[in-house]
């Protein structure tokens, strides 16, 4: 407690500073006067008595700067009288002060924006519930529509028949959801209103695609199964970014009716905040509407088109499910799904390639899911969320790097260029004295008609 009170003590000390050095002085001068006095009474001249009596007494200056130590903070004054003197030198080179200014400050803001991200994607957690849990299909991505029984390498793309007919016959996955490969844009404006139809991105999603990520609505409501199914009245969930950027975080938002390619949609709720869609998208999706709805909004729809290959699958493992034996679970769906539609495959697709350029290479711990239903050798990786975008931002995280030391370098040389420009001036070194370790008082000389001959009382110039 009594060191508590000295430190405050010692902080508050900066408002009675002025009084408590009028007093040091008059003690300091009550004290030689009393042993100037006591000297002319042992016979010495009055000159001498004062002489005598400020060696005896001792250094003064010390004894002042041995008393502001204890009463303030020494290490918060030195702080202050180093940024006094650093302002007064930038204050002398404009022209200095300007380009390291401007060159920090986009060092700074390049810097900022790049660690943003790494820290986004390689650092945080996902905005999803158990992002380990979450695997998608395929190795490589492909855009954006295949059509036929066979892909490249592997199946990464679906139909929407396909899509289901995984989704029922796949146990392993507690929730499979599917979504376009392709960001679709949308003309949306509210019902109701004479403005033009500003464009936002959208996509189609399955209705279990929220309950698969875990996430939740921040006002409304998710998507849900039911929303997904023929003749199901139209409703979209809308972005969180769009609800505060468009409209303010208007609560009428959600229950109101929106014209998506003057089709009417009923916004029934709010996404998270930080939930960008199922991949690193610029700009990410504003709008998600229910994959059944796409009939309703597009006059060619790709829905019903069983031998059309357009969406991407993510599925949570169920807990304790191992990914090879839902590797295994898949494969054999595919097949029977593959000989379901065997009498509408093309001559081509029932051709066997030789033995086989199916890039066994690309095999991890997910056995290879066939592409074709006589050939177990097609390849297929089940990759996590997350690592579809690492590569970019480790990429990123190099840049950010390398723009450090390329700023702090032309920081460092404008600094040069500047400390070199003032060789001519002559220096004048100011000690302190009776302090401790007796600091430099100026860094480097100043112009010779500003250098300060004392930075303050105790202080001078040799």
């Amino acid at each position: 407690m009594r060191t508590l009170r000295r430190f405050f003590r010692r902080l508050t000390s900066w408002a009675t500073t002025r009084r408590d050095e009028e007093r040091l002085r008059a003690e300091i001068e009550d004290h030689l006067a009393l042993q100037t006095a006591e000297n002319v009474r042992a016979g010495l001249s009055p000159l001498e008595a004062r002489r005598q009596a400020v060696l005896k007494f001792g250094a003064v200056e010390s004894t002042k700067e041995s008393y502001r130590d204890q009463r303030g903070l020494p290490f918060l004054e030195t702080l202050i009288q180093d940024t006094r003197h650093a302002l007064r030198r930038l204050r002398l080179a404009p022209a200095f002060t300007t380009a390291t200014i401007l060159t920090l400050a986009l060092g700074i803001g390049a810097t900022t924006s790049i660690f943003t991200l790494a820290h986004a994607v390689l650092l945080k957690s996902l905005p999803v519930a158990n992002p380990g849990e979450l695997y998608r299909l395929g190795r490589e991505t492909h855009c954006c529509y295949t059509a036929g029984y066979s892909q490249d390498k592997e199946f990464s793309l679906v139909s929407y028949d396909l899509y289901k007919y995984l989704r029922d016959n796949t146990r392993g996955f507690s929730e499979l959801a599917a979504f376009p490969s392709l960001q679709l844009l949308f003309g949306v404006r509210r019902s109701g209103r004479p403005d033009p139809a500003p464009t936002y991105p959208g996509e189609f999603v399955s209705g279990n695609y929220f309950t698969m990520f875990g996430i939740t609505a921040y006002a409304g409501r998710t998507l849900m199964p039911e929303d997904d199914r023929t003749a199901a009245p139209p409703v979209a969930v809308m972005s969180y970014r769009l609800w505060q950027q468009r409209y303010g975080a208007d609560p009428s938002v959600i229950g109101s009716v929106f014209n998506v390619d003057d089709k009417p949609f009923t916004v029934v709720g709010i996404a998270p905040p930080g939930f960008f869609g199922d991949t690193l998208r610029n700009p990410p999706p504003d709008f998600y509407l229910p994959l059944n709805s796409e009939p309703f909004v597009e006059s060619d729809a790709d829905l019903n088109k069983y031998d059309t290959h357009w969406l991407e699958l993510i599925g949570r493992l169920q807990p304790g499910a191992r990914p090879a034996s839902v590797e295994a679970e898949m494969r054999v769906a595919l097949k029977q799904w593959l000989r379901a539609h065997w009498d509408e495959m093309s001559r081509a697709n029932l051709v066997p390639e030789p033995r086989r350029r199916r890039h066994r290479q690309h095999a991890r711990t997910i056995p290879p899911l066939a592409s074709d239903p006589d050939d177990g050798d097609g390849v297929c990786a089940a990759h996590r969320l997350r690592q579809r975008s690492q590569p970019h931002a480790r990429s990123r995280h190099g840049a950010a790097a390398a723009d450090i030391l390329e700023h702090g370098a032309g920081g460092a040389n404008l600094a040069s260029r500047e400390a070199a420009s003032h060789r001519k001036h002559p220096a004048l070194v100011v000690w302190r004295r009776g302090g401790s370790g007796g600091r430099l008082c100026g860094h480097a000389p100043d112009p010779p008609s500003r250098i300060p001959l004392a930075c303050r009382p105790g202080w001078r110039a040799y």
